[in-house]
């Protein structure tokens, strides 16, 4: 007779618990009946980006959609910036003091290159990459060709003239996202076609 009366209990105990569990908020927010994700913390990155134009292809841009360029009188083996004093203040180079991501680059080809006043430059392929002092807003290109020098970069580390990236032979059809320039709103479907192999 006890030993009826203690399953009993032990049995009513469960069923409270197991009422109880169900209906208890899980940390961080209301029940929901899955699982939550965190969002990454990426303060600790610098991001990069591509976009496509028809003139240009696909080209790196940085998180506010300023294409990136390469200079033709620095050299990718060993990474080496020929681009100092006046010159740094109109081709401002990409720092690269946090770990450099980028959404349609090969993580590969990133670097970072030490800078004789001990800043720390991105490069892709090698290349010391840089924004131009002209360019005010995303999709600005002012740079592309100046002085026959500088060229807007490519995903893989290329230069892109003449609408065209040079020794650019990687494709594919899906793209990966770039910033979009409309203050917040969620940028528009990428192509499905044409986009770097990244």
């Amino acid at each position: 007779m006890r030993r009826g009366r203690a399953i009993t209990a032990l049995a009513a105990l469960a069923v409270s618990l197991t009422a109880c569990g169900s209906t208890q908020t899980p940390p961080g927010g209301a029940a929901t009946g899955g699982l939550q994700a965190k969002p990454a913390d990426l303060g600790g990155t610098n991001m990069y980006f591509i976009a496509h134009t028809d003139q240009m292809g696909w080209f790196v841009t940085d998180a506010e959609g300023l294409p990136l360029y390469r200079f033709d009188r620095d050299t990718p083996k060993p990474s080496k910036s020929n681009c100092e004093g006046e010159c740094a203040k109109a081709w401002k180079p990409v720092l690269a003091d946090k770990a450099p991501m980028a959404t349609g680059v090969d993580p590969i080809s990133m670097g970072v290159l030490t800078r004789p006043d001990g800043t720390k430059q991105l490069t892709i392929a090698g290349f010391p990459q840089y924004t131009y002092a002209e360019d005010k807003v995303a999709g600005d290109m002012k740079g592309q060709g100046k002085n026959g020098t500088w060229w807007v970069t490519a995903p893989n580390g290329a230069k892109i003239t003449g609408g065209k990236a040079q020794n650019n032979s990687k494709s594919s059809s899906k793209p990966s996202t770039s910033p979009s320039p409309n203050n917040g709103q969620a940028p528009p479907p990428a192509p499905t076609s044409g986009a770097p192999g990244y």
